[in-house]
């Protein structure tokens, strides 16, 4: 999987936000706020393809946290990224 190159982070008022365009015409744009974690686990992987695998090893790399959890979050952050359609 690839994060797809259309979206991009921007900085707003000092957050960092993804803007994903709305699938329906009711539902013109979600925003979605990165936390320190999403950041940096989007600054590393974008631009690149990756698996769940590689997103687990990131945040056992830089977080003290045992593999369970890693896993986890990751799944969710990846799902997270899945239900937007930022993923190719």
């Amino acid at each position: 999987m690839k994060i797809l190159s259309k979206y991009k982070v921007r900085d707003v008022a000092g957050e960092k936000i993804v803007m994903v365009q709305g699938r329906n015409p009711g539902d013109m744009t979600t925003v979605i706020a990165l936390n320190e974690t999403s950041l940096y686990l989007w600054d590393n992987l974008y631009g690149r393809d990756f698996e769940q695998g590689d997103v687990v090893a990131l945040l056992l790399e830089r977080y003290d946290v045992d593999e369970a959890t890693a896993a986890k979050d990751a799944s969710r952050w990846i799902e997270t990224l899945r239900e937007h359609n930022i993923l190719g």
